[in-house]
This record gives structure tokens, C-alpha cells and sequence, in this order.
């Protein structure tokens, strides 16, 4: 028994693919210019940080006999580093966001792909068409887990949940790997 989709199954699909697709193009959107204010802000902060902190230096080198200058001195730039710690973080973090950005970018043209290739029954039946298109969609892979992923499911038929199981293993040994070679590191 072979099953095929009708005109109407077709389009109805087609629609989905596009609905998600839009969805996922105005979530990057909506995520670049959040992320794109986020960032002129730590920017403004941090130049403001390094600010103070040459003040602080300043005022202590002109009050050197003032009583309990030091100490005031000491707190200041400790905040100062504190502070600069933490945007450095959230730095860190932004560039987590870019890279989901990039793999959500990658999803959006891999379903735009796959809409063009349903919506002409010519291509749907082709298979150089599909062969095409995984290529295309794996040229796509920038990133070293999409990469994986593509392999696990096309590569060795792995069936989704199972691959999407196996990369959270491998990232999360991967993480504990990196942790463990920062702990390594002695500084002179």
C-alpha cells in the first residue's frame, strides 16, 4: 500500500512549512534587536566602569594622606572587577544566543528548502531534487553539532529523539572535558 499526499494535503503542508519559517525568521528578529540593545548597554557600562576605575586610581594618587582613602580606594576598583567579571559573562552569553540565532537560521532555510521542493510535484518525485537538497542542507552545517546531527539521521538512520539523546551526551561531556582542562591550567 503506498501512500501519497493529495493537491490539498500538499498545500496544506506548504502553508506549515512557511508559517514556521516566518516564525522562526521574527524570533531572530525580535532576538537580534533585544540582544543588539543588550549589548550597547554592557558597552556603555563597561566604558563607564574603566572610567571610575581611572578615577578611583586618580584620587587615591591625590589623596594619598587622606585617612581611610586606601581602603575606599580598595572597595571601588574591587566593584569595578566585579562588575567588569559579570559583563563578561553576559558577553559570553550573547554569544550563546548568536549561535542559536545561527542554528535557527539554518533551520529556516532548510524548511524554506524543503516547501520549494514539496510545492512542484516534479521535484517532490525527484530523487537528484532530494539529493540536492540534503547536500545543500548539509553545506549549511557551520556548526560542529549540526554536523553530527546531520550525520546520526542521514548518515546512520538514527531516529531523531535518539540523536537529539546522543548530542546532549556529547555536548555535556564535552562541557565537563573543557571544565576540566580550564582547571588544569597553572598560571605563573
Amino acid at each position: 500500500m503506498s501512500y501519497a499526499l493529495g493537491a490539498k494535503e500538499v498545500q496544506e503542508t506548504i502553508m506549515v512549512l512557511n508559517l514556521s519559517v516566518a516564525q522562526i525568521e521574527l524570533s531572530i528578529t525580535d532576538g537580534d534587536n533585544s540582544v543588539n540593545t543588550l549589548i550597547d548597554s554592557f558597552s556603555f557600562m563597561s566604558k563607564h566602569i574603566e572610567g571610575i576605575e581611572a578615577s578611583s586610581r586618580l584620587i587615591a594618587e591625590m589623596a594619598e594622606d587622606i585617612e581611610g582613602m586606601e581602603e575606599h580606594n580598595a572597595s571601588l576598583l574591587l566593584q569595578t572587577n566585579e562588575l567588569a567579571m559579570k559583563m563578561q559573562q553576559a558577553i559570553i552569553a550573547f554569544q550563546f544566543y548568536d549561535k542559536l540565532s545561527q542554528r535557527l537560521d539554518h533551520v529556516s532555510q532548510g524548511l524554506s528548502g524543503l516547501a520549494d521542493i514539496v510545492s512542484h510535484e516534479m521535484h517532490a518525485q525527484d530523487e537528484a531534487q532530494w539529493q540536492a537538497f540534503k547536500e545543500s542542507v548539509r553545506k549549511g552545517t557551520t556548526m560542529r553539532e549540526e554536523e553530527e546531527l546531520f550525520e546520526l539521521i542521514f548518515d546512520k538512520g538514527m531516529p531523531a529523539e535518539d540523536a537529539i539523546n546522543e548530542m546532549k551526551e556529547r555536548m555535556r561531556n564535552r562541557m565537563h572535558a573543557e571544565e576540566e582542562e580550564e582547571e588544569e591550567i597553572e598560571f605563573f
